[in-house]
C-alpha cells in the first residue's frame, strides 16, 4: 500500500478479465504489492521507479517501459512518477488454467514491447468505456491478451517448477490407478497444460512417462537380490500392467531382455 499522504486518484474501467486504471498522484509513493489474484502490467507516464521482487531481483524503470507484476510474486516499489497506467489481467486470460505463472521482464531496449505500448494508446479509452457491448469487449480482451502474451514470456523457473511437481506426483503415485486428470490435479495443472508441458520438455505424454516409471519399478523388483519367491505376473499387476503380453513386449524394448530373464538373474523365480 502507498506510504504517502500525497493526493491520489484514478480512473478505472473494464471487466473481470481485463481492466485498466489510470493513476495520478501528487508526489512520491512507496510500498508493496502482491501476491494477488491477477497479473498487472504497468507503464509509467513520467518519472522513475525502483521495483524489487520477493526473490531480490531489482529493476530501475523509466517512462514507457512496460513491466509485468506476476500474480504470485510480491514486489516492493519506490517511485517519483505522478502518472501511470495499470493493466489488470485475469490469469485465465493469459492461459494460466494450470496455475499462476511468473513472467520475465523484457530488457529496457527490447523493441518487442512497442506493439503493447501502441495497443494501450489505441484501446485504453475503449477499455474504460462503460457502454462497450459484451461481444465487443470480449473481442477487445482477446486482442489485449494476445499482445501481452507475445510481450512477456513465462520464466524458466516457473515452467521447471510445474514440471517437477508433475514428475514428483507420478513417482509418488505410480502404483495407484492414475489418469491424466489425476496427475494434472496433483500438480495443479490443467490437463491440456500438463500434456503440453510433457511434450515440450520430455517429448512424451504424461501417460507414456508413467508407463516408463512403472516399467522401471518392475525392473527393480525383478532384479533385486532379496529373499522370497516372486512371479512376473504378480509384480506386473502390482504396478498396474493388466495385459501381460503388451507389458512383456514393452519391458523387453526398454531393458533388452524379457521379464522372466530378469527374474532368473535375481535367483528369485518361482519353481
Amino acid at each position: 500500500m502507498p506510504e504517502s499522504d500525497a493526493a491520489f486518484d484514478y480512473v478505472t474501467g473494464g471487466d473481470d478479465d481485463v481492466s485498466l486504471r489510470r493513476i495520478h498522484t501528487g508526489g512520491p509513493q512507496s510500498g508493496t504489492i502482491g501476491p494477488r489474484p491477477d497479473h498487472v502490467v504497468f507503464v509509467l507516464a513520467n518519472g522513475h521507479a525502483t521495483l524489487t521482487a520477493d526473490d531480490g531481483s531489482t529493476w530501475e524503470v523509466g517512462p514507457g517501459r512496460p513491466m509485468m507484476l506476476s500474480a504470485p510474486v510480491a514486489y516492493a516499489f519506490d517511485t517519483d512518477a505522478t502518472a501511470m497506467t495499470l493493466l489488470h489481467l485475469a490469469p485465465s486470460v493469459l492461459g494460466d488454467d494450470e496455475g499462476l505463472a511468473e513472467f520475465v521482464q523484457p530488457e529496457p531496449s527490447d523493441p518487442g514491447v512497442q506493439p503493447l505500448l501502441t495497443l494501450l494508446r489505441e484501446v485504453a479509452d475503449r477499455i474504460l468505456d462503460p457502454t462497450l457491448g459484451p461481444e465487443e469487449r470480449a473481442g477487445l480482451n482477446r486482442r489485449v491478451a494476445t499482445v501481452v502474451r507475445s510481450t512477456f514470456t513465462r520464466s524458466r523457473s516457473d515452467v521447471e517448477h510445474r514440471l517437477r511437481r508433475a514428475i514428483h506426483y507420478v513417482h509418488e503415485h505410480a502404483a495407484d490407478e492414475l489418469e491424466v486428470a489425476d496427475i494434472a490435479a496433483g500438480a495443479d495443472l490443467s490437463e491440456r497444460g500438463l500434456q503440453d508441458l510433457f511434450r515440450r520438455r520430455l517429448a512424451v505424454t504424461p501417460m507414456q512417462y508413467l508407463r516408463e516409471v512403472r516399467l522401471d519399478r518392475v525392473h527393480l523388483e525383478l532384479t533385486a537380490r532379496r529373499t522370497g519367491i516372486v512371479t512376473v505376473g504378480d509384480v506386473a499387476r502390482r504396478w498396474r500392467f493388466a495385459h501381460l503380453g503388451r507389458f512383456a513386449a514393452a519391458y523387453r524394448r526398454r531393458f533388452g531382455e524379457t521379464p522372466s530373464e530378469s527374474l532368473r538373474r535375481s535367483g528369485r523365480a518361482a519353481g
